[in-house]
């Protein structure tokens, strides 16, 4: 699996600029309002990491086409 440049651009800007401020906000806003957090960090987190599995793979692909 390689992933396009605009793709793999798309997600890294979401696990790299979007994913721990919106986990903030939730956390923030859960202690706020008094509301459980678990489930939707939880979910986001795990997200995250296929996310961020996808990307490790879409690069090893590419450095090793890139290298042959």
């Amino acid at each position: 699996m390689k992933l396009s440049n605009k793709t793999y651009d798309i997600i890294k800007w979401i696990l790299t600029k979007a994913v721990a401020p919106t986990i903030a906000l939730i956390i923030g806003l859960g202690e706020l309002y008094n509301f459980e957090t678990k489930y939707i960090v939880g979910t986001i987190s795990l997200i995250a990491t296929f996310l961020g599995t996808i990307m490790g793979i879409s690069t090893y692909n590419y450095n090793k086409e890139k290298s042959e």
